[in-house]
């Protein structure tokens, strides 16, 4: 009689093990399928873009709200940045294979160390973000190059970024800058500037040469940004950087410099559980050298209300041949 209670018990518990599998099931598929509903609801509105035309046409309406809704390969298109002030919501879609190589026609005022102001032009995806959002995207093989003999900065989503918000977005690629004239720089993501910058994963490979051997001007350069006062939570960076500085030299695994601008700005700023791999190979040719290089933030000119769970395995690998510049090994 005890067999056959014990027989009795171990099925009604593979009974019920079963009932509650096939339970749990239909909750996560329900929930699911009212998150996927949620998000085709939220997208009613926003212009579905499917394809390298449809990216193009979004210049004709800088401040509107799109959604990818499919991957878009952009290999053999030309691309010229512009100003973006709306919504792009990749839906977990990718833009493969862009490649960047013009500036676009912004032009707005960045600020070096000393807080000397500069005109200056920029380079991205977007030359400038401004008050808009990027989420959900993710950019394979992007490359941007430029050259410039006025002030400038690059990044892979924007040069520019103005009280905007980036979040949960991959980036892999590389960006390269050859400049000379007082102040200039590369991020993995944004060049310069301010904003949210949130669950990032990027791989990046980041070039900085400075084409004027006489002038003594600024570099800048981060595996997220360059320079500003983003706040930045939650970003993985791997990064692979090269800055050939005739001048003072600033970088960082995350970002090059913080600094708040234009002059008598205050931020309650935050840097906060982001990861660094990788290192940044440079050389500061100056005899009044700094040569910041830090895992992190190279040079912090204002202080970061909010700086603890950083994690890093980083090198700073600082050369003192400059006669020749440096690019990735092959």
């Amino acid at each position: 009689m005890t067999q056959d209670v014990h027989k009795r018990l171990n099925t009604r518990t593979l009974i019920l093990m079963g009932c509650f599998l096939v339970a749990l099931g239909l909750l996560l598929f329900f929930s699911f399928s009212q998150l996927r509903l949620a998000d085709r609801i939220a997208h009613i509105k926003y212009t579905k873009v499917s394809s390298p035309e449809d990216l193009q046409a979004m210049r004709d309406d800088p401040s509107g709200k799109y959604v990818l809704t499919k991957d878009i390969d952009m290999s053999g298109q030309s691309w010229t940045p512009f100003t973006f002030s709306g919504v792009l919501d990749g839906n977990g879609y990718t833009i493969s294979n862009l490649s960047i190589t013009g500036a676009g026609s912004a032009v707005r005022d960045t600020y070096d160390g000393n807080m000397k102001k500069y005109e200056t032009g920029f380079t991205g995806f977007f030359d400038s973000l401004e008050g808009g959002q990027v989420r959900n995207l993710t950019f394979s093989n992007i490359e941007v190059t430029a050259e410039s003999d006025t002030p400038f900065f690059a990044g892979t989503i924007a040069g520019y970024m103005d009280q905007a918000t980036i979040s949960d977005c991959k980036v892999d690629g590389s960006v390269m800058l050859r400049a000379h004239d007082r102040m200039f720089g590369v991020g993995g993501l944004v060049g310069y500037g301010n904003g949210r910058i949130e669950n990032i994963e990027i791989t990046i490979t980041l070039v900085c040469i400075d084409t004027d051997r006489e002038t003594k001007d600024e570099q800048f350069m981060g595996g997220i940004c360059g320079a500003g006062y983003p706040d930045l939570l939650s970003c993985y960076v791997e990064i692979d950087g090269y800055a050939s500085e005739h001048g003072y030299a600033h970088n960082g695994g995350v970002l090059g410099m913080y600094e708040f601008y234009p002059e008598g700005i205050s931020h309650e700023g935050i840097c906060k559980d982001n990861v660094v791999f990788g290192k940044i190979t440079f050389f500061e040719d100056n005899e009044d050298r700094r040569a910041y290089c830090e895992p992190i933030v190279g040079e912090t000119v204002d202080s970061i209300t909010t700086f603890d769970g950083n994690g890093e395995s980083f090198q700073r690998d600082e050369v003192f041949n400059y006669d020749v510049d440096l690019l990735p090994q092959k």
